[in-house]
């Protein structure tokens, strides 16, 4: 009981700081545009991985006997050089009028195990037994 109320209160003590977020601007010119798995994503000139798209994204690991990770759903997840966290613009900034183009129909590179967009100083690439994997600039 103890665990589940401490948890309770680490979602508490994030909500409040996540819901007075600024929202995210749109991705800037320059930046390449591709959609993968249903999630319309950028990369920027500055090498941060934006995608629009609902989803769970880790936000902290609560080290209550060896850690539970505590997602909460966000309308973007930001890949930068302080890893990943989520975004509330709910413009779809990541996404082109008309959807972004097909990842395979972008990739500008290859990686050992598939295809790879490169841009930046980021990546995007297909790994290992198929994962797809995003790298920012700085990580």
């Amino acid at each position: 009981m103890k665990r589940l109320a401490l948890v309770a209160a680490a979602i508490a003590g994030i909500a409040v700081p996540i819901a007075a977020m600024p929202a995210a601007n749109a991705a800037p010119e320059g930046s390449v545009y591709f959609n993968y798995g249903g999630k319309n994503c950028a990369i920027t000139p500055d090498g941060v991985i934006g995608c629009d798209g609902w989803g769970p994204v880790q936000v902290l690991s609560i080290p209550l006997g060896g850690g539970i990770p505590v997602s909460i759903p966000a309308p973007q997840s930001i890949q930068d050089a302080g890893g990943l966290h989520p975004s509330y613009d709910f413009s779809q900034p990541f996404t082109q009028p008309g959807g972004n183009p097909d990842f395979f129909a972008v990739a500008n590179d290859q990686g050992p195990f598939g295809p790879k967009l490169s841009h930046a100083g980021a990546f995007c690439e297909i790994s290992f037994h198929g994962w797809f994997r995003c790298v920012a600039r700085g990580q």
